[in-house]
C-alpha cells in the first residue's frame, strides 16, 4: 500500500508540473516551488515529453502541447470514437491538518439547525460523519478529512488526461466546500480508487460474447487489469480496464499493433513483446519512484506478470483465430455479392 500511495503522489506531482507550465511558470520556478531535485525534475520532464504533453525547445523553453491540460481533449460524454479511454470511479481522501473537527464548523451546525431534515442536502450518517451530495459527487465530512466519491466519467484519447481532469474537478469542488463551510488551511489529497477503460475494445467484446472474464492481479491479490461487465461501475461499453492510466495507454498501443498485423504474431513473439512492454512499464515506475528499494517491492514484476500472461495467452490466440476466420468469411461474402451484382465495389457494404 505504501508503494501504491507513493506512486499516486508522483503522478499527482506530474500533473502539477504540467499545470504550472500551462499558466506560465518556467522550469526553475517550478522546481523551486515543488522542492524537486534536478534528477527528479528531469525524469518528470522526460515522462511528460514521452506522453506527448510537452515539447522541449532548446535548453530552457518548454512548450505545452494541445493534448495537455491547456487544451484538454477530454469530455464528460463519449462524443467521438477517437475518445476511446474512460477514466472513472475516482475516490479521494482530503486531509485538513489545521482543522480539529470539520463536523463542528459553525456554518455546518447552522445549516443542520436551519434546514428541515426532509429538504436539506446534508445528512448525519450512523457513524457520525455527514453526507452531502453536490452535482455528481458524494461527500462524507469526517472529523479531520473529507471522503469524496466521484460519479463522473471522463473520455479522452489519453487515459492520463482523464486523470488530470478528475483532479482538476475535485480541486474545484474542494474550493467550493472551503468557501461554503469555511474550512481553513492547506489540504492534502490521496486517490484511493481509480479505474481506466479502453472503450469498445475488440478483445473485451469477444471475451464477453463468450460469457468469459479476465482478471490479472498483483501479488497482494488486487486486480490491476480486467475484463468484467458485472462490476458496479460498468456502463455497457465493453471495456478492457485497469487501475493505471499509463498501463491502459500501453495496452491500447499493444492492441493497435496486433490489429495492424491482423493478429499474425506467434505465441512466442507475443510473450517476447509482453516482456519488453513490462520492462518499459517498470522503467517508467522506476523513474516515478526514484528509489530502488521501492521498485523491488512494486506489485508489478516481470516474472509475476509473465506467469499471468501465460495463463491468458490462450484467450488471445483463440481471439486471433476467430478474428482471421471472420475476415475471410466477410471477404468471401463480398466477392459473391460482386459476382451476383449485389454490390459494385469492395467498400459498398460499409458505406
Amino acid at each position: 500500500m505504501e508503494v501504491h500511495n507513493n506512486t499516486l503522489k508522483k503522478e499527482n506531482e506530474l500533473g502539477e508540473i504540467l499545470r504550472l507550465f500551462s499558466i506560465g511558470f518556467n522550469k526553475h520556478k517550478i522546481r523551486e516551488k515543488l522542492g524537486l531535485t534536478k534528477s527528479n525534475f528531469s525524469n518528470y520532464l522526460n515522462k511528460l515529453e514521452l506522453s506527448g504533453n510537452i515539447k522541449r525547445i532548446g535548453k530552457y523553453e518548454v512548450k505545452v502541447l494541445s493534448s495537455s491540460l491547456i487544451h484538454p481533449r477530454v469530455t464528460r460524454n463519449q462524443l467521438s470514437k477517437k475518445l476511446n479511454k474512460r477514466g472513472h470511479a475516482h475516490n479521494f481522501k482530503i486531509l485538513f491538518p489545521e482543522e480539529k473537527d470539520l463536523r463542528e464548523k459553525p456554518l455546518i451546525k447552522d445549516y443542520l439547525l436551519k434546514e428541515l431534515p426532509e429538504t436539506r442536502k446534508l445528512h448525519i450518517l450512523p457513524f457520525k460523519s455527514l453526507k452531502l451530495t453536490h452535482k455528481r459527487f458524494t461527500i462524507w465530512i469526517n472529523k479531520e478529512s473529507l471522503t469524496i466519491y466521484s460519479n463522473n466519467s471522463y473520455y479522452s484519447q489519453d487515459a492520463l488526461i482523464t486523470k488530470f481532469r478528475a483532479l482538476q474537478d475535485v480541486d474545484n469542488l474542494i474550493q467550493y466546500l472551503k468557501d461554503k463551510f469555511q474550512f481553513k488551511g492547506i489540504y492534502g489529497l490521496e486517490i484511493f480508487r481509480e479505474h481506466y477503460g479502453l472503450i469498445f475494445n475488440k478483445f473485451a467484446q469477444w471475451l464477453l460474447s463468450k460469457g468469459r472474464k479476465m482478471d490479472i492481479k498483483d501479488k497482494g491479490n488486487k486486480s490491476i487489469l480486467w475484463v468484467d461487465d458485472s462490476k458496479d461501475d460498468d456502463i455497457g461499453l465493453k471495456e478492457f480496464e485497469g487501475v493505471s492510466p499509463i498501463e491502459v495507454n500501453n495496452a491500447d498501443n499493444l492492441f493497435e499493433s496486433h490489429e495492424r498485423t491482423n493478429w499474425s504474431d506467434t505465441p512466442e513473439k507475443n510473450i517476447k513483446e509482453h516482456k519488453e512492454l513490462l520492462v518499459e512499464i517498470n522503467k517508467i515506475l522506476e523513474i516515478q519512484n526514484n528509489d530502488r528499494l521501492l521498485v523491488k517491492e512494486l506489485p508489478i514484476t516481470i516474472n509475476q506478470l509473465k506467469q499471468q500472461i501465460s495463463s491468458h495467452l490462450k484467450l488471445i490466440q483463440e481471439y486471433r483465430h476467430e478474428n482471421i476466420k471472420w475476415r475471410k468469411s466477410e471477404v468471401k461474402k463480398i466477392k459473391n455479392n460482386i459476382l451476383n451484382g449485389e454490390q459494385k465495389s469492395l467498400y459498398d457494404k460499409y458505406n
